[in-house]
């Protein structure tokens, strides 16, 4: 399953009517259809539900839901912003159906305070917003934001009708207030704005209606890939039966310096653990005594920040099959110089994090120098250092910055945080539906660097190596959240649940 864009959605409405043959007021009503049934599985003994009704077709899908619960035997009431009109002629016919059955609708006037209005109609088993739809952008005016806030306050059920009103369907941005779902029913396919936060707090639970569209409509629908299981994303390398360590790859992790040597720890941990078939940490003086022996499986080499490439980088590359390197290294200008040197000699597939990329404050355009396959996997505020904005901005559009920067630099951007999104220079996205809070503990993207980079060297091309290795990190939180709960979590617990998650 695909993730769609609001432009990408009307698109397929338009093909489904005019290329199909489905009439619009067909896809309304299984919209509709979809909404009650939502309605009925929470509420299977009966109840009193107030459905909120715009004057677009978000509101015809309600008006839709209005008519099957009442038929069901629900007491229902239609709160309306404003009838539909001609423009809207679905939704205008479904409203007509629903005032011939006799049905309780009030139509806000004007003068009337929304909020006040819903208050008085009392309390609610459920109520059901079907104000705005995917076209509607930027903060609620009234009398939207009145009833949102008031039907945030009421009790019952909360069912979002395809978008949460106030919630961007496009990047999950809220100006504002927006309607408190605990579930919504989307139609057709997923809105991306319901996967990346803040929207997807307001989203609550996601099921995905069947409007009715032709299977292969969808499936050929542009949009934004889901990494929701491991069968959606690439199988690591097989391990031949009669496989040597050179044969499953060399990684050279560039990590660690005074203070921070257990940044190197978890990365070279966490790629051994992925399988390849060898890792050496090269690392600060300061850290090398910290980390020999710790980890007998670790080679560990001493590299100093202010070394000449000729005579100290560039022999450590020989021999390797991928580089990794950012993790505790520091921001002074040696170790800038050391990731340029690493960035401009280009002979190996790259990882680049933390302050890989954090030397580049503001300066991205540095990146640029990456002359082979590269994935660097900012989290937001390494994101905004970069680019030189601030982490607001990051996260008000993470699928548009990750794709513009992706772009810009000609390298794979994983930009992490809940509902991490993938974004490949060829304009290809993703969004990874695995994870778990628990991961918000220092190192614990340290421990992805050294998944990714071990897949790089492992012989995986980088957007797959990209794809499975965030899909791996998400779901060892899910794995560690169970064992050692969401607050007591630490990034060492998570390399020794690779091999369990990989035999899923």
């Amino acid at each position: 399953m695909k993730a769609v864009y609001s432009s990408d959605m009307r698109k397929l409405d338009e093909a489904a009517i005019q290329h199909y043959g489905i009439p619009g007021l067909v896809l309304m009503e299984n919209a509709g259809r979809g909404v009650a049934d939502a309605v009925v599985e929470r509420l299977a003994g009966g109840g009193r539900v107030l459905i909120l009704c715009g004057p677009g077709n978000n509101g015809g899908d309600g008006f839709v839901a209005a008519r099957h619960l009442a038929n069901a035997g629900y007491e229902v009431v239609v709160l309306v912003s404003r009838m539909p009109t001609r423009k809207c002629p679905d939704a205008l016919a479904h409203a007509r159906v629903v005032r011939e059955m006799g049905l309780d609708i009030r139509v806000l006037k004007a003068s009337e305070d929304a909020g006040k209005v819903l208050e008085k109609l009392g309390p609610f088993d459920a109520i059901c917003d079907a104000l705005l739809g995917t076209g509607r952008q930027g903060g609620l005016k009234a009398p939207y934001d009145k009833l949102v806030e008031a039907a945030n306050r009421a009790s019952g059920v909360k069912i979002a009708v395809d978008v949460p009103t106030g919630v961007d369907a496009d990047s999950g941005y809220t100006a504002g207030i927006a309607f408190q779902a605990d579930v919504t029913v989307t139609m057709g396919l997923p809105k991306v704005g319901l996967l990346l936060p803040p929207g997807a707090s307001f989203a609550g639970d996601l099921a995905v209606a069947d409007i009715g569209m032709p299977r292969a409509l969808l499936e050929g629908a542009a949009g934004v890939d889901l990494l929701d299981s491991f069968d959606a994303v690439p199988r690591i390398p097989d391990r031949p039966f009669d496989a040597y360590k050179n044969q499953m790859g060399h990684l050279l992790l560039v990590a660690g310096a005074p203070g921070k040597a257990g940044a190197a720890l978890l990365g070279g941990r966490a790629a051994l653990r992925t399988g390849v078939g060898l890792c050496t940490v090269a690392t600060h003086a300061g850290c090398r005594d910290n980390l020999e022996g710790r980890v007998p499986d670790l080679m560990v080499e001493k590299l100093d920040w202010d070394c000449r490439p000729e005579d100290d980088v560039i022999p450590l590359l020989d021999g390797k099959t991928a580089v990794a390197l950012g993790p505790g290294m520091g921001t002074c200008q040696e170790a800038r110089d050391l990731v340029e040197q690493i960035i401009c000699h280009g002979c190996l597939p790259l990882v680049v994090d933390a302050d890989g990329l954090n030397v580049y404050r503001g300066e991205a355009v540095g990146l640029c120098r990456c002359r082979t396959e590269t994935i660097i996997t900012p989290h937001p505020g390494e994101m905004a250092r970069l680019v030189g904005t601030d982490t607001t901005t990051v996260q008000s559009d993470r699928l548009k910055v990750a794709a513009l920067v992706a772009a810009k630099l000609g390298v794979i951007v994983v930009l992490k945080g809940a509902g991490t999104v993938l974004a490949n220079p060829d304009g290809r996205m993703a969004i990874c539906m695995s994870g778990s809070p628990a991961l918000a503990k220092a190192g614990s993207g340290d421990v992805l660097t050294g998944i990714l980079g071990a897949l790089l060297a492992m012989g995986m091309k980088a957007w797959d190596a990209a794809r499975l290795g965030v899909f791996l990190h998400g779901r060892l939180g899910e794995l560690a959240e169970q064992r050692f709960g969401i607050h007591g979590t630490m990034a060492s617990d998570l390399a020794d649940l690779i091999p369990g998650a990989l035999s899923e």
